[in-house]
């Protein structure tokens, strides 16, 4: 389908969909950054994916309890819809890059942190966002 998810351990890749979104495809990257707890690595991670210039981002395996994915806040983050887990591990989220224009409509999470959807709209079409760890 349109949407092939991209996980790589190591390093984020980005793919580019091909889709009629006006002029412009969105971009996608997903990244198992297997915990972003720790303010120099976050620091580091989010630097990393700004510069990749992404528009939606998928992320496994944040670490992050519930209340705490005010961590993944950025200037640059326009939105952030996260799934945690009671301890510090799994955990997914999906960012939106400002200037996407995602309309949220309705969100369903794993109360495990595994997985996390995303249903809403850009530019009047409806999408559906999945992560899953």
């Amino acid at each position: 389908g349109p949407l092939d998810l991209i996980l790589d351990s190591h390093k984020p890749k980005m793919q580019d969909l091909k889709r009629n979104m006006g002029n412009e495809g969105l971009t996608f990257c997903s990244w198992n950054v297997k915990g972003i707890n720790e303010p120099i690595k976050r620091g580091k991670i989010l630097t990393h994916l700004k510069a990749m210039k992404a528009d939606v981002i998928y992320i496994q395996e944040t670490h992050l309890k519930k209340d705490a994915e005010n961590r993944l806040k950025a200037k640059w983050i326009d939105k952030i819809y996260h799934s945690s887990f009671t301890h510090k591990s799994r955990g997914v989220a999906i960012l939106f890059r400002k200037g996407t224009l995602f309309k949220h409509t309705s969100t369903i999470s794993d109360k495990d942190g595994r997985y996390i959807i995303v249903i809403g709209e850009i530019n009047t079409e409806k999408m559906i966002f999945v992560n899953i760890y």
